[in-house]
């Protein structure tokens, strides 16, 4: 089997992933399908049968957590000055899918390729940028909420801890924080190193968004990763640097992390006139 005989206009993206579009048939159209490196046209084509199997009970239960997600951000926020009056008094859950859709799908490497998992992802009314991602494991939710390039197998954002971004956990937001507050109480958060580089840096959105999803570690570990490395002492140094993507600055932490600090420097003198 190749992804040509799955995928309609199959090809590689620029990170070297295989991509094409296939059928969604709840809703009746095309998605686009982006699959890991390591992921075979036969665990693709296993994906796309999962795929077709969802159905308008699964479906409920996402516009449900959906519907969670847009209430959150009613309550929490002045968005519905800037909606449409009918999305703020949803009666029945589905009807929740005439403000949002989803576009992709992506095939991640599978730790149990027997076990059906979906990660979906797309845009919705109430949050446009951000827009949601929703990851399905043997035909249940798991994850719904803002986009975060979360991998359903080693993505850490998925337990309860992560009450507040994961809207699966919104009916037990109450108990989950109050056994927050007692984990809380026993064991204090000890400060994090570099609490001196500002909340807006680049540098603290890329250790702690780019950094912890490429090593699926905590925050915590990811500054401790990065606090005796050239390319922290880099990125503080050359801001021209710190503005560049996080795949490119995850390929240097790599570098670095793979073949030592003079190899990082190298490739930096070679691919950016940062200096």
């Amino acid at each position: 089997m190749k992804f040509e005989d799955i995928l309609t206009g199959a090809g590689e993206d620029e990170f070297g992933r295989m991509c094409g579009f296939a059928p969604f048939p709840y809703f009746q159209r095309d998605i686009e399908v982006v699959c890991d490196e390591a992921v075979t046209p036969e665990y693709a084509a296993r994906s796309l049968q999962w795929l077709a199997e969802v159905d308008e009970g699964l479906m409920r239960e996402i516009c449900q957590y959906a519907c969670y997600y847009l209430q959150d951000l009613l309550e929490a926020t002045s968005i519905g000055e800037l909606l449409d009056e009918d999305i703020q008094h949803i009666q029945d859950p589905l009807e929740i899918l005439q403000y949002m859709e989803f576009g992709t799908l992506q095939i991640d490497e599978p730790a149990d390729p027997d076990l059906p998992v979906l990660n979906l992802s797309g845009g919705c009314d109430w949050q446009e940028d951000l827009g949601l991602q929703c990851l399905i494991k043997n035909g249940h939710v798991v994850y719904l909420g803002g986009w975060s390039d979360l991998d359903i197998w080693r993505s850490p954002s998925l337990m309860e801890e992560d009450y507040i971004c994961n809207y699966v956990y919104y009916p037990r937001r109450d108990e989950l924080r109050q056994k927050a507050a007692e984990q809380l109480a026993r064991r204090p958060v000890q400060p994090l190193p570099h609490l001196e580089i500002p909340m807006s840096s680049p540098i603290r959105h890329f250790i702690e968004g780019c950094l912890t999803q490429f090593e699926s570690c905590a925050v915590r570990e990811a500054w401790a990763k990065m606090e005796n490395t050239l390319l922290f002492q880099f990125l503080q140094d050359y801001p021209a640097l710190s503005r560049e993507s996080g795949t490119f600055l995850c390929q240097c932490y790599r570098i670095e992390r793979d073949q030592g600090p003079g190899e990082l420097a190298q490739f930096l003198a070679e691919q950016r006139d940062i200096f």
